[in-house]
């Protein structure tokens, strides 16, 4: 597949071609963490636009169920009456799933229309109110709209509505497979999408973006935050602190455990991560906090190295099997919390994960990472999987640029060798 992007992020320009290994280099401010979370951001819209379909529903019955509410406790006295408006404010105080608020309206209407003391104007509002859910229920929803809701609502949740490029007053995301577009998207001033064509399906199930292994130190904060998606669908969430999509989403994952088994792959790479650091990380519900575990020694995961951390990520991911095939892993910058002989070790690890069906975006800075990448996909013969892109000047050529990579970043070493040669004239 190949994502073609203008004017988004920090981009002007970028076409790269998604291959199980795709590293991108280049220094700060570039764009190379935007290709990560675009990527992630088109995922996570096309799984769950099907769900904004039922919560729209949902939503429009809640408000009327609302009105319903009001009105009917105006004019209704009775104790019968009461009760139903009483399962009438529950249910749109408390809940929005669309299964639960067709449930309780029927049973309501059973209550209500039972009731013999209900006058005419109560009547009238309760049928009025019975047509119109009815009609909610019954119309197709127009797919296109949902979509680019969908995409408008995680963009916004993501980064947080600045999309666009600073300046710019229309981007394009567009995705690619051979000559078939699978998405075409146009994104306006106000961070609303357009759809230009009907949407294709991906072969990505899943994709998890993992910012820095400091998120194992936030479990107090994160496990009470909120996305700007869930801020606008519960209005009582309204207190709860904010965070991005990706994070949140990492998040839930590192918390949730698996309820199948592992395949015998996954419990190897498992098996070769608790090698590395001499242990494993793992969820404590009793401690509500992540621990890392070595031997008989069980410790708070914010006592430990940042480079355990970095595997513990992993790990925990792995063992709760969202790790696996056609899945989408981002990592920005992984090598921020390693020493080079972990960084070498990392990048053997993510070329295993590639070479076992796992797509891998990764932007890197270090020679010692990008070096050990290389290395490793030609080892696993998955050289010719795997690509080496350059964001350089806000744009992004889908060409391999590995040389133009090394000599980029082999820059403060020729420094050094200068500040040797001046030493060498002083004396």
């Amino acid at each position: 597949m190949k994502l073609i992007l203008e004017n988004i992020g920090l981009l002007e320009k970028a076409e790269m071609t998604l291959h199980p290994l795709c590293v991108i280099a280049g220094e700060n401010d570039n764009g190379k963490s935007t290709i990560g979370k675009i990527v992630f951001c088109i995922i996570k819209a096309l799984n769950r636009y099907k769900e904004d379909l039922r919560v729209s529903k949902g939503h429009e019955i809640s408000e009327l169920l609302r009105q319903a509410f009001f009105e009917l406790r105006r004019i209704g006295d009775t104790s019968e009456s009461n009760m139903a408006l009483y399962r009438l404010r529950k249910v749109f105080v408390d809940d929005s799933r669309l299964d639960t608020l067709i449930q309780v309206f029927d049973e309501t209407l059973t209550e209500l229309y039972s009731n013999t003391d209900l006058d005419k104007e109560a009547l009238l509002l309760i049928k009025k109110l019975e047509d119109e859910v009815k009609s909610i229920i019954a119309t197709p929803e127009d797919a296109k709209q949902v979509i680019e809701q969908a995409f408008t609502n995680v963009f916004a949740a993501e980064f947080d509505s600045d999309v666009l490029l600073v300046g710019a007053t229309q981007g394009k995301i567009q995705l690619w497979e051979n000559d078939i577009c699978l998405i075409d998207l146009q994104v306006h001033e106000n961070n609303y999408v357009t759809l230009l064509s009907d949407v294709e399906p991906i072969e990505f199930k899943d994709a998890t973006f993992i910012e820095t292994p400091l998120i194992l130190n936030f479990h107090d904060v994160l496990r009470h935050s909120q996305t700007l998606l869930e801020r606008n669908n519960q209005r009582h969430l309204g207190a709860l602190p904010y965070t991005t999509l990706h994070t949140k989403d990492l998040f839930d994952k590192l918390k949730q455990p698996t309820l199948g088994q592992l395949t015998e792959n996954t419990q190897q790479l498992l098996d070769t991560v608790n090698e590395i650091i001499q242990g494993h990380v793992s969820y404590n519900r009793e401690s509500k906090d992540f621990v890392f575990v070595r031997g008989e020694r069980s410790i708070s995961i914010k006592n430990t190295a940042s480079g355990i951390k970095s595997f513990g990520v992993l790990q925990v991911l792995l063992a709760n099997d969202f790790i696996n095939k056609n899945t989408l892993l981002i990592l920005d910058e992984p090598e921020n919390h390693l020493h080079p002989k972990w960084q070498i070790k990392f990048a053997e690890l993510l070329v295993t994960l590639a070479a076992n069906g796992l797509f891998i975006v990764v932007s890197v800075h270090s020679p010692y990472m990008i070096e050990a990448l290389e290395r490793f996909s030609e080892k696993l013969n998955i050289r010719q999987h795997a690509k080496f892109y350059l964001a350089k000047e806000n744009k992004i050529e889908d060409t391999d640029e590995l040389e133009e990579i090394f000599s980029l970043l082999a820059e403060p070493f020729q420094t050094f060798k200068e500040m040797d040669a001046e030493v060498l004239r002083d004396e």
